[in-house]
């Protein structure tokens, strides 16, 4: 495994060749004085801890697809309650048991293991859990099922040796075969998307999404029957041609901005060695469409928080009444008849008169670990979003992503609303804050969410969520990706910032509100100049956030007078 590029390798990569990953033997580590070296040795396991807590440790369970049965789940509950430990459930439908100490680490590993459940290969460089949809077996609008093909692919890379720890950098993927997935599946290293050409059903291929960024077209189809071969092919590429200086930059995100996407493309039909056809039409649409919100599921967990007790009982049913289990990427645990869910194939047949039902919530809010368990989290984000008046967003349907910092494991970028909790001082004393994004957008065009407000103070987030909340209504739109499409996106960042200031110092005549709708970017920011809340001696529109932002939220400032 040598580097590709010339630039000297990354210490991570220096270790590698010393020692492959598969080779470590879990009986050397010091449990209680773990060494950097063994850490990164240990997260190929699935085994995780910082220098900041070296008393406690993580182990990430392994769960491709979501797919878990009620025995598996039933373990995990006896061991987590036995140990105490607290559990969190991830965006990419996987199990997080923390709080392990030192000398019981690998015990519970090793009765994990006898119990049929695997913690390979879910940290670091690697293929890291892959994702379905948690109905694929089920879903009325479900034309291909998926399982079949990431049966396959666990057997080709998942406790492979030659694929463990050795790719330059983590690698995400997801096969989606339904038209309305539950989820955004946008922010992929790899997606297989659903998609049409000449008559047949198979995948357009997309690459190089991360947390900020969103897969791009790589204009290849592929049938389901080719779509492992095609994965494979990627892989290898990535592991030939990644880079692997930085570690910041290795990503295959990184690989596509520096050899470009044709390049790729040409990589890929060379590992085939075969040419690859055209991308057909693309079928899979907008998350924000679909409509499992009214299935019969019931849903547990609440922002990825999940206890012993409630797995024991999820799993007493699944038993009981032969309901099926899912964990998902909304970091939530379904269980569900799926003989029902196809029962209810007129629900999702008849979404134009009930995609804003009011029967069931829609908004949902996804949360990182936070600053618990994560050295760059500012905030305790999972107990902290129960606090925020998110309510306002999520009656209405929109989806929030919350992150403790920008690495963005809250998927912030990929939501209707992404906050990052911060500690300002840019208007008063130290305090918490928000980082504000807005927007994501799903297929046709799918885009990351654009920064709002670089900070927002926490006591002031409600008036903002509000105004939001309330020109999504306003629009009428079918969903806030739509409201985004159509009247955001409009709209330079600048515009956007400016247009929600003043929004919150009431400040908006109703015919500036007419004008929002219209679009006209420059027939908008003129009518906003002439407000009377726009400060006169601001020359720039820059200069004009800053004075509104003080005057809004400085605790001693106009807005408290």
């Amino acid at each position: 495994m040598e580097p590709n590029s010339p630039i000297k390798p990354n210490k991570i990569e220096r270790l590698k060749t010393r020692l492959q990953p598969c080779d470590y033997d879990l009986a050397s580590v010091n449990w209680l004085h773990p060494d950097d070296e063994s850490r990164f040795y240990l997260k190929n396991f699935g085994i995780y801890n910082i220098k900041l807590r070296p008393e406690t440790w993580m182990i990430r369970l392994r769960f491709d697809g979501g797919i878990l049965d009620a025995d598996r789940l039933a373990s995990v509950a006896r061991i987590a309650r036995r140990e105490g430990l607290r559990i969190l459930l991830s965006t990419r439908a996987q199990m997080e048991l923390h709080d392990l100490t030192p000398r019981r680490v690998y015990p519970v590993w090793s009765e994990l293991r006898e119990a049929g459940l695997t913690s390979l290969q879910t940290l670091t460089d690697n293929l890291r859990g892959i994702l379905i949809d948690p109905l694929d077996d089920c879903a009325p609008d479900r034309r291909i099922e998926c399982r079949p093909i990431l049966e396959r692919l666990q057997g080709t890379y998942v406790d492979v040796p030659e694929w463990i720890g050795t790719l330059p950098r983590k690698f995400n993927a997801a096969l989606i075969g339904r038209e309305t997935p539950s989820f955004n599946p946008w922010g992929q290293d790899l997606l297989l998307a659903l998609a049409q050409k000449g008559g047949e059903w198979g995948f357009n291929l997309y690459l190089g999404g991360k947390n900020s960024e969103t897969a791009r077209d790589a204009d290849i189809f592929c049938t389901p029957e080719e779509a492992c071969a095609l994965f494979g092919a990627v892989l290898e590429v990535y592991r030939r041609h990644g880079l692997r200086g930085s570690r910041a930059k290795t990503r295959l995100h990184h690989l596509i901005e520096s050899a470009g996407i044709g390049q790729v493309r040409h990589w890929i039909e060379e590992a085939l060695e075969h040419e690859l056809p055209s991308a057909g039409k693309l079928r899979m649409r907008s998350s924000a469409e679909n409509l499992d919100h009214l299935l019969p599921i019931r849903r547990f967990g609440r922002h990825g928080e999940i206890d012993p007790e409630t797995l024991h009982e999820a799993a007493r049913e699944a038993r009981t009444q032969n309901l099926t289990l899912r964990l998902t990427p909304r970091q939530e645990l379904w269980l569900f008849d799926p003989i029902a869910i196809q029962k209810s194939s007129s629900i999702l047949n008849s979404q134009s008169s009930i995609l804003n039902s009011p029967s069931a919530p829609k908004g949902s809010v996804t949360a990182c670990a936070g600053s618990r368990y994560c050295p760059l989290a500012l905030w305790e984000i999972k107990p902290d979003a129960r606090h925020l008046p998110l309510g306002i967003l999520t009656r209405r349907g929109i989806r929030v992503g919350m992150s403790g910092c920008l690495k963005g494991c809250g998927r912030h970028h990929h939501a209707d609303i992404g906050l990052v909790g911060l500690r300002s001082n840019a208007f008063g004393p130290t305090e918490r804050a928000l980082r504000v994004f807005v927007g994501a957008l799903e297929a046709p065009d799918p885009a990351p969410a654009r920064l709002l407000f670089y900070a927002v103070p926490e006591r002031s987030a409600a008036r903002l969520f509000k105004v939001i909340a309330q020109d999504y209504e306003r629009s009428r739109a079918s969903s806030f990706g739509e409201f985004s499409r159509t009247v955001l996106r409009r709209y330079d960042e600048e515009t956007l910032t400016l247009w929600y200031l003043l929004r919150q110092l009431d400040g908006i005549t109703q015919e500036t509100q007419r004008q929002f709708f219209d679009g006209d970017e420059d027939t908008l920011r003129e009518a906003l100049r002439a407000l009377p809340a726009f400060p006169k001696e601001a020359r720039q529109i820059s200069e004009a956030i800053s004075l509104l932002s003080h005057r809004l939220w400085d605790k001693t400032g106009w807005s408290e007078e």
